[in-house]
């Protein structure tokens, strides 16, 4: 995103009239989620100044501001009181109309220790693809079209997979997903349908906005 985040943290560019993380919040309080704290590293002088208590967008926010760079989980290791229910953790750049709420009670519901929003792609190779067995050929495969899934930016934690952070060191929510399962907890996987972007790019912002001007026009209102 640079130029424009030489200067201005992701959250608030714009997304037509709104910057993209009051559209998040104001996302999250619709499905009635009011307590929300926010993970901060640059610029977050900008940001805590826009969004202050979070009072004028109907919810209650919170700050911590790292003091390093401790990565996109790390942050949890030092909120304590988050150990008395699950809670949602979402990227500051990922745009939905996922019902935030119910991907939560879901995850509590199933008793995993960690549940992981993903999508599914798909990936044309542009070539035939070759099945071998050492140096014989076994078949070939004409541009064979590869489907998977990748993760979307959006986890339910639960307090035994908070505990896993470890303090004072760079950590991220894929070293969490692989700490949780090496622990031996369950992590859980729920497919996204609908609206779903990673504003990673400009492109990204002009094809989000078209989507949402056709589809979604209440998340800009």
């Amino acid at each position: 995103m640079r130029p424009f985040t030489h200067t201005i943290p992701k959250p608030l560019l714009p997304l037509g009239r709104k910057p993209i993380g009051q559209i998040i919040i104001e996302r999250l309080r619709a499905c009635g989620i009011r307590e929300i704290i926010m993970a901060l590293g640059y610029r977050s002088d900008l940001l805590r100044a826009y969004f202050q208590s979070g009072e004028q967008f109907g919810v209650n926010i919170r700050y911590f501001v790292d003091p390093a760079r401790l990565g996109t989980a790390g942050a949890l290791a030092y909120l304590d009181d988050l150990d008395a229910a699950p809670f949602l953790v979402t990227n500051g750049d990922i745009l939905t109309d996922l019902d935030y709420a119910r991907f939560l009670e879901e995850h509590t519901a199933s008793g995993a220790a960690l549940t992981v929003a993903v999508r599914t792609a798909e990936m044309p190779i542009p070539y035939g693809v070759m099945e071998l067995e050492g140096d014989r050929v076994k078949g070939v495969r004409e541009k064979p079209v590869y489907t998977y899934q990748f993760n979307a930016g959006i986890y339910a934690v639960s307090p035994e997979a908070r505990k896993l952070v470890p303090r004072g060191q760079c950590f991220h929510m894929t070293d969490l997903i692989n700490a949780t399962i090496a622990a031996g907890l369950e992590v859980r996987a729920k497919e996204l349908s609908g609206l779903w972007f990673d504003l990673a790019r400009v492109d990204d912002f002009e094809k989000a906005l078209h989507q949402i001007e056709q589809h979604y026009p209440d998340l800009l209102s």
